[in-house]
């Protein structure tokens, strides 16, 4: 009997399901005695983002085929004549086929599997800034741009310097936790840069950018030298990053062209707004775009291209994505040319069109006497506001091994080491009260000032050639006896910057975060010299952050 109703009642479910199959069914759900097609996220951009039909014909297209209208995503921008930037939407492969077809379509392409969008990001995102402060980190016999990252400015004497400060000090947090984006040309991971020590390859996730009908997802580094190796390894390597423990995610153009990395920023913003949705007054992350193209290389699409990269970086930085970018290179017989590349421009245009949030990086030498002088072919412009190394730089290359430092030279280091530093500020959390505020923009604008503020000229103390500087002192770093594994990192005896004061910006430093003067460092106290080993008591109320 049990049996009998259990059958009937089966029957019944069945024949109601099949009945209530709502007549209008959307072209991605099954009638019946169909075959049930899969559906995948894909993102959609429109042609062009400053036609507002176009956004409307995409918009009422993506309606009409998925039946839950929540599923459907639109990267709304809030800037005069700009409508929807890209759309995420669940479709089957013959909807995405369909919409491609569509004349306001400009692409339309599965998202990328290396996300997912299910992931919950409140435990490990780059937005949570922890107590991570975890002391002082030595690194033994740095090389002499390492070394520069920790200069104080009373150490002004960069021959004394190098002859008795040989190493590299850091807080051991590193940049933990901070999301890097690097659009560039990908990266070997199984270079020793990246597997020893902290193991950046097994926190690197992929993103891919498309262009010119070419389709290529495999992880490595298109480039023959190793560009994208190269800055991944000055942002976060073992031996030669400036924050070891970033968590990267490398965004590899197709090939080299104008429009492959173009899309890779695509990819970034629709990626990074699975983090912005999580918590938008905290998320943020760090954006290197080491390259750029003057716009005669752009061809007849030049305007679209500048349009769309305008609005894909305004949209970024407006949710809390610090950009930075090199000044750019000139040719050997150039020296001190103007910036003529984009996206460099974008940062000294004005009204609408304008992003002064960009945060434009030149090149200085390290080596063959000129320490802390400028890079003669390093573009210029007056919104070039902070320097690090460019000439004779060390890092690791796309086939495994190390890069002659005589072959390495170039602004796309400089650029991808104050990306590094950015996120090592962004890591401590000494500095996390300080750099919060609800507002994206506000963020950016209050990391990107740090950064400038910190960074002092080697050449002349008070000069207006800021090399970055990361407010950690060689001296207050005892060294250790022993050595952790394969990590060129060991951790000091003790460690002076983080003393028990908590959220206190001064309590990581010895010297004054904010020098503008050599007097200032005085005034602030907390100096140390080794013919004279005593240290002087810190004057709190002097360390003023204007």
């Amino acid at each position: 009997m049990h049996k009998l109703l259990l059958s009937v009642l089966l029957s019944l479910l069945i024949s109601l399901s099949i009945q209530t199959n709502p007549t209008d069914a959307q072209p991605n759900h099954a009638l019946e005695g169909r075959e049930v097609e899969s559906t995948y996220l894909y993102v959609i951009y429109p042609k062009d983002v400053t036609v507002k039909s176009q956004a409307d014909a995409i918009n009422e297209t993506l309606h009409r085929y998925v039946m839950n209208k929540t599923e459907i995503y639109a990267s709304e921008l809030n800037m005069n004549n700009m409508w929807t930037l890209f759309w995420n939407a669940p479709l089957t492969q013959s909807q995405a086929d369909s919409i491609k077809k569509d004349p306001n379509v400009g692409s339309i392409a599965k998202s990328s599997t290396s996300f997912d969008p299910l992931m919950s990001y409140s435990d490990t995102t780059s937005y949570t800034m922890q107590k991570r402060n975890t002391g002082l980190t030595r690194q033994r016999n740095a090389v002499d741009e390492m070394r520069l990252l920790s200069q104080p400015i009373d150490l002004n004497d960069f021959d004394h310097y190098l002859r008795y400060f040989k190493d590299y000090v850091y807080d051991g947090s590193a940049g933990s936790g901070v999301t890097v984006y690097i659009s560039d040309t990908g990266a070997n991971l199984a270079n020793p840069e990246f597997t020893h020590g902290s193991n950046i390859a097994s926190r690197a996730r992929w993103l891919f950018g498309q262009g010119g009908g070419i389709v290529n997802t495999d992880e490595t580094d298109i480039s023959v030298k190793g560009h994208g190796s190269c800055m991944l390894d000055k942002i976060g390597g073992n031996k030669y990053g400036v924050a070891k423990r970033v968590n990267p995610v490398i965004a590899r153009a197709s090939h080299s062209s104008a429009e492959a990395f173009l899309d890779t920023v695509r990819q970034i913003t629709a990626d990074y707004q699975q983090i912005y949705t999580q918590d938008p007054t905290h998320a943020r992350a760090i954006l290197n775009l080491s390259w750029g193209y003057p716009p005669n290389e752009l061809g007849e699409g030049k305007d679209s291209w500048i349009n769309e990269m305008r609005a894909l970086l305004q949209g970024l930085i407006s949710k809390g994505v610090t950009v930075i970018v090199p000044s750019g290179n000139k040719y050997a017989n150039q020296f001190r040319q103007p910036i003529d590349s984009y996206p460099q421009l974008f940062a000294g245009e004005s009204g609408n069109n304008g992003i002064p949030e960009l945060l434009v990086v030149g090149g200085i030498h390290v080596y063959d006497g000129k320490y802390g002088q400028l890079w003669e072919r390093s573009a210029t412009a007056d919104y070039v506001q902070v320097y690090a190394p460019s000439f004779a730089i060390n890092c690791a290359d796309g086939s495994g091994g190390l890069r002659n430092p005589a072959e390495t030279t170039g602004v796309s280091m400089a650029a991808a080491q104050v990306s590094g530093m950015a996120a090592y500020f962004l890591g401590l959390s000494s500095l996390s009260d300080y750099l919060h505020d609800d507002d994206g923009r506000a963020r950016v604008v209050k990391l990107k000032d740090f950064i400038i503020r910190a960074a002092w000229d080697r050449t002349d103390p008070d000069g207006l050639l800021k090399a970055i500087y990361n407010h950690e002192d060689p001296r207050t770093c005892p060294a250790n006896q022993k050595r952790d594994g394969d990590e060129v990192g060991e951790p000091c005896r003790s460690s002076p910057t983080t003393s028990a004061v908590g959220n206190d910006i001064t309590a990581m430093v010895p010297t004054c975060l904010m020098i503008q003067s050599t007097a200032e460092v005085l005034l602030a106290g907390a100096l140390y010299h080794p013919a004279k080993p005593v240290l002087l008591s810190r004057n709190v109320s002097a360390l003023v952050v204007r």
